[in-house]
């Protein structure tokens, strides 16, 4: 056996090597479609809390995608409710987690006792029209709204909570999240 040369290798590459990245066409945007936005670095001046800078660019898509994802709960917390209302209504015996407590606990209470159905029905079709409405508007990029739905889902856990629904109490505590994450931008696009 001949030993090797230092030499005689060189120019040749590794098998080990990975081979070059392709390029794509179509670069990747730089700014997170969710997660948390950066603060500003240790040095810069610290801003108060009512004056926000105006989003500019891909930061605005980004943006503009969370509030529309945040305005878009509102419709699946009125359509959930609205299948459950059904379901309960029909004697079924299983349900949507996301749906509102309040409707939920009318239903039981229609089914419990036999009477009352037309107003159950009504009271269940105000908070679901409600809930659709606060989406329309939402969409809309009204802040307000935002926090006055979080508010009202956030009070509406308090039902699984007080019946001990961990799962339920799980949920609302994301849809609030989610709302809260499209108020803040509505905020931030205002």
């Amino acid at each position: 056996m001949e030993p090797i040369q230092p030499g005689t290798t060189e120019g040749t590459g590794s098998p080990f090597r990975r081979p070059p990245r392709p390029i794509s066409p179509f670069p990747r945007p730089s700014a997170p479609a969710f997660g948390p936005v950066r603060g500003a670095p240790l040095g810069a001046t610290a801003r108060s809390s009512s004056s926000v800078r105006p989003a500019r660019g891909l930061e605005r898509g980004a943006l503009e995608r969370r509030r529309h994802s945040g305005a878009m709960w509102f419709y699946w917390v009125a359509g959930l409710s609205a299948v459950n209302s059904l379901v309960a209504l029909t004697g079924q015996g299983w349900r949507f987690l996301v749906g509102l407590g309040i409707t939920q606990f009318a239903d039981a209470l229609a089914a419990r006792t036999g009477h009352g159905v037309a107003i159950v029905t009504l009271i269940d079709a105000a908070f679901v029209g409600g809930f659709a409405l606060l989406g329309r508007v939402a969409q809309r990029g009204w802040q307000w709204v935002f926090a006055v739905g979080a508010t009202f889902y956030a009070l509406d856990g308090l039902i699984f909570l007080a019946a001990r629904d961990w799962v339920g109490v799980a949920f609302h505590a994301l849809v609030v999240v989610m709302t809260v994450r499209g108020l803040d931008a509505a905020r931030r696009l205002a």
